[in-house]
C-alpha cells in the first residue's frame, strides 16, 4: 500500500501497534505544513525545525490519547501552535498588538486560476508578496491567518487549535486582513513611486 492510500486512522493504529513505519508516514505527511505554519509564528527556520521536531515527538509519545474527535491534522496543529507560542513568549521581544478594524476583500488571497505561464508567474509573484508581508504581521495574527489562508484550515479547528472562541478567531481574521490590505498597499505604493 502506498502511503497516500493510508488513512490517517490506520497510521495512527499502526503506530499506536508500535509499527514505526506508521509514524514515519505520518511525519513525512505532514512535516512540510507543519514547518509552514512554524514559520508563519517564529519566522525563523532553525527555531521552527526544533518546534516541529518537539510537536512530532509529543504527538508519538502522546498518540494513546488521541481520541479523534477533531481531525489528526488538527491535533498536530494544535501542539505544533502551543510549542510555537510557547517559544514565541520565550523571546524578549514578543508583543501583542491590536490594530483598528478594517474591511478586506478575501480574493486578494484567492484568485481565480488561469494557466496562461504569464498569469502563473504574476500568481507567483502575488503569493510570494502576501507571503512575505504576512510574515511582518503581528504575532497576534500570524498564527490565524496562516492556518485559514495557507493551510485551509476551518474557522472551528483554528478555535480548537489555538484554544480561542470561534468569535476570537473571526475578530483576528478581520483584523488581520485588514492590517494585511494596508502593508500591500503600502509596499505597491513604494514599488510604484519612483
Amino acid at each position: 500500500m502506498y502511503a497516500r492510500t493510508i488513512s490517517d486512522v490506520e497510521l495512527i493504529k499502526q503506530t499506536r501497534d508500535g509499527l514505526v513505519s506508521g509514524f514515519e508516514t505520518l511525519v513525512r505527511r505532514y512535516h512540510p505544513r507543519c514547518m509552514r505554519l512554524a514559520m508563519g509564528i517564529l519566522n525563523n527556520k532553525e527555531e521552527s525545525e526544533e518546534a516541529v521536531q518537539d510537536s512530532f515527538m509529543k504527538v508519538y509519545s502522546n498518540i494513546d490519547t488521541f481520541r479523534g474527535e477533531a481531525k489528526f491534522s488538527t491535533w498536530l496543529h494544535k501542539i505544533l501552535y502551543n510549542v510555537s507560542m510557547t517559544r514565541l513568549r520565550k523571546r524578549k521581544n514578543f508583543v501583542d498588538v491590536t490594530i483598528v478594524e478594517d474591511r478586506y476583500d478575501k480574493r486578494l488571497l484567492h484568485a481565480e486560476p488561469d494557466n496562461s505561464p504569464m498569469k502563473t508567474i504574476e500568481d507567483r509573484d502575488l503569493i510570494d508578496n502576501i507571503t512575505s508581508v504576512m510574515d511582518m504581521l503581528p504575532d497576534r495574527y500570524k498564527p490565524v491567518m496562516h492556518l485559514f489562508y495557507m493551510e485551509e484550515a476551518t474557522i472551528e479547528e483554528i478555535a480548537h487549535i489555538m484554544d480561542i472562541s470561534r468569535d476570537n478567531v473571526k475578530v483576528r481574521l478581520y483584523r488581520g486582513r485588514a492590517l494585511l490590505r494596508e502593508m500591500i498597499a503600502e509596499r505597491l505604493e513604494k514599488d510604484v513611486t519612483p
